[in-house]
This record gives C-alpha cells, sequence and structure tokens, in this order.
C-alpha cells in the first residue's frame, strides 16, 4: 500500500492499514517534524481517534482542554464545557502541528508502516485506468516508481495526485481560509479553546471567527477565519481578517508584535466534502484531499483522521475478500457517514453569509447558555446519535432533514 502525506489523515491510514498486516510505505514532500498551518486544536472526536491510534493522550506535550469559551458583542463570554456523552472523551487537547504530525508518523511506524520522507509524489501512474502507483522524486530528486496495489491519496486540498486523475471541487460547497501566528502573552494558561464569533471589517460584521488556543509551553496559537460565503470573500484575505481580529484584542493580554512568535501562516479549509470524486480506481481520497473539513467549524484534524481509517478499513475487507469493489464503496459510506450533517452546515455557512443573518445569530443566540452549548454540540459534530439524549434526538431530527448530494 502507499499512503501519500504524512498529516493526521494519511498516517492515520498508515497505521491502520499496517495494523491489519499490510505492507505499508508512507511518504511526504518533507522532512519532519516539520511546520504546518493550523489552529492546532483537537476536539473530542479527535482525542478519540488519538486513542485510536495508542497516543497517550495524557502525555505533557498535549494541553488540555475542557470546552469552549465564546466571546459575543459587549461584554458577553460564555463558557461551554464539552458535553458528557458514552460515544465521545468529554476533553479536547491542543498540540502544535510540528509536534502531532511527527508523533502520528511515528505512531504508523511503530505499527509496521515504513516512512520516506523529503519523497515527493509528482504523478499518479495507471494501467488499464487503474492507479497502480505513483512517480516519485527521492530526497535527492531523483525520479523513481512506488508500485502499490491501493493509494491512499493524503496530501492536501491540492493534491497532486488527486487533480491529475480529474477529481475537482464541487463549487456548491463553501471553502474557508484562514491565517494564525504563534504569541506569547501575559495571560495565564486558559483550559478553553477560546472562540470570537463578534468580528468586523470595513463592511461591519463578516461571516468569520477568531481563536485564541493555548498550547503547553505558554505560547498561544492565534488565528482567523473565514467563509466563502461571505459576500466580499473574494475581495477579503485571511490576513485581513487576521490582522483586524489581532488588533482588536484587549492590549493587557500582550498579543501584539512584539510578542509574536514566527510569521504568519495562512492557508485554504477545504470544507463539506468538495473534492469529488472521492474514490478513482485504485485510490482513495482522505483529508484535505477530499474536502472533508467540517464547514461548521473549519475543524480538519478529526475529519481527517476518521477519514484515513475508513479508507484503511474498507482497503483491508477488500484485500481479505479479494473484493476491489468493496474499497470503491469508500465514497458511499462517506456520505453516509458525513453527507447529511455536512450539507446541513453548508447550508448554515450560506445562511450566515449574510450580514443581517450573521449580526442576528451572534446578537440573539450568544445570550443564552442552553441554546449555545447545543450549538456546541452540532458545530463539533459530538453526539450518541438518536439513542442518546434529547439534545442527540433532535440533533438526529436536524440532521436527517438534509439532502445528501
Amino acid at each position: 500500500m502507499l499512503v501519500v502525506g504524512a498529516g493526521p489523515g494519511g498516517s492515520a491510514a498508515a497505521y491502520h492499514l499496517a495494523g491489519q498486516g499490510a505492507d505499508v510505505v508512507l511518504i511526504d514532500k518533507e522532512r519532519f517534524p516539520r511546520d504546518k498551518v493550523c489552529g492546532d486544536g483537537l476536539t473530542p472526536r479527535a482525542v478519540r481517534a488519538l486513542i485510536d491510534m495508542g497516543v497517550d493522550v495524557e502525555d505533557p506535550g498535549f494541553a488540555r482542554c475542557d470546552g469552549l469559551r465564546t466571546y459575543g458583542e459587549g461584554r458577553t463570554i460564555l463558557e461551554l464545557p464539552w458535553p458528557r456523552l458514552r460515544t465521545w472523551p468529554s476533553f479536547g487537547l491542543i498540540r502544535t502541528r510540528l509536534g502531532l504530525d511527527d508523533l502520528l508518523a511515528s505512531r504508523a511506524q511503530k505499527a509496521g508502516a515504513r516512512f520516506l520522507q523529503a519523497t515527493e509524489a509528482t504523478a499518479p501512474i495507471r494501467e488499464d485506468g487503474w492507479v497502480v502507483g505513483a512517480q516519485v522524486k527521492d530526497e535527492d530528486g531523483a525520479p523513481i516508481e512506488v508500485r502499490a496495489r491501493w493509494v491512499v491519496a493524503a496530501d492536501g486540498g491540492s493534491s497532486r495526485l488527486a487533480s491529475g486523475l480529474g477529481v475537482r471541487r464541487d463549487a456548491t460547497r463553501p471553502i474557508g481560509i484562514a491565517a494564525r501566528r504563534y504569541y506569547g502573552t501575559t495571560r495565564p494558561f486558559q483550559p478553553f479553546m477560546e472562540s470570537f464569533v463578534h468580528l468586523r471589517g470595513d463592511g461591519g460584521l463578516i461571516p468569520g471567527y477568531g481563536w485564541i488556543f493555548f498550547l503547553p509551553d505558554g505560547t498561544v496559537n492565534v488565528g482567523a477565519g473565514l467563509q466563502s460565503t461571505f459576500r466580499d470573500f473574494r475581495h477579503t484575505s485571511a490576513r485581513a481578517v487576521f490582522d483586524a481580529f489581532v488588533a482588536g484584542l484587549p492590549p493587557d493580554w500582550g498579543i501584539n508584535e512584539d510578542s509574536a512568535v514566527g510569521p504568519v501562516g495562512s492557508g485554504p479549509l477545504p470544507s463539506g466534502l468538495n473534492r469529488r470524486p472521492a474514490a478513482v480506481p485504485g485510490m482513495l481520497l482522505v483529508g484535505d484531499a477530499a474536502g472533508a473539513v467540517n464547514p461548521w467549524n473549519g475543524e480538519g484534524i478529526s475529519c481527517a483522521m476518521e477519514s484515513g481509517a475508513l479508507a484503511a478499513e474498507l482497503i483491508g475487507e477488500a484485500l481479505a475478500k479479494d473484493r476491489a469493489a468493496i474499497a470503491h464503496l469508500y465514497p458511499v459510506v462517506l456520505r453516509e457517514r458525513y453527507g447529511k450533517y455536512y450539507a446541513l452546515g453548508s447550508a448554515w455557512a450560506r445562511l450566515i453569509g449574510n450580514p443581517k443573518i450573521m449580526r442576528a445569530a451572534v446578537r440573539l443566540g450568544l445570550p443564552r447558555k442552553r441554546l449555545m452549548a447545543f450549538a456546541l454540540r452540532v458545530m463539533a459534530n459530538l453526539t450518541d446519535g438518536r439513542d442518546g439524549d434529547v439534545e442527540d434526538r433532535l440533533m438526529d431530527a436536524l440532521v436527517s432533514l438534509a439532502p445528501v448530494r
């Protein structure tokens, strides 16, 4: 098996494939550890995926967060604990992608995968319409062929392998953009993911969000994101939203140019399963390559790891039963698992793209703690399903009404 890309999705796929006894080669164009633009936040869904990979979530390299602290208009501040559910852990974690991705690639190696670093996949190899490997450049730039029974493309939203096989973005699904930077801060450690939904640009309230996540070393990950449903999206950069957000933070928090650690980084958030098809003969797409970012909140780590584990499960079953069609059920299973939920999230993103609706949602929703606690469940996709409590059944009913396209 060949897995291209050693982010959370690729490493999860490699780990679970190797755990089934498959011969797995994991490659990445960078040498690890390497940085990655991200919010570094791990929701309870991501924590569950880490546990499934045998990661010690009590490791001091993680900072634990007990919930979400949301800032709205004026002095409106809500502290919302993660829901206590049977299915998911009741805590989140924060860790830089520099450390997290290195850890997960190591877990894949310990499971038996071979990891080739500084090795870039440049094009798929096809024979009789079937992907049978990839053309790659090794760390010295020499071209070589890596052949495989199955290929997992986990090489990001701009996946070379996927684009070379006709995978395209579904323009009906929103995308996001985000920028982040690390800072020192005078504030003490806060055991919350802090979210700011009252962002203003030159034209007033914008359908974006800001965040501050506290890392174990005392620094903070500060970032801001924006959805493509915003009417001026094409004329607004992630950097502009980020700069406006940082400028509006309280001065006594000490988050400014003098306390900055490193440059501002930015990148796209391909969401709502907006890369299609999610599989071509011989190859499955996971994580950002499949556009699997959650459109409700811009979170992509849990989606990447879950899709990687799902791809590994189906490929493993296809191999065990010698039935390739099983692996090609992947797009169907992906839609069954996330399709309605993501479709509802995409509809919500389009709705709040209207500044009037965004303004009303912030003004009327944030002061109501019970409503916001329910919104946290929905946005983080945390539920025990129709067999859960009243809020779980309500969420199940809402999601069931959404169409799957």
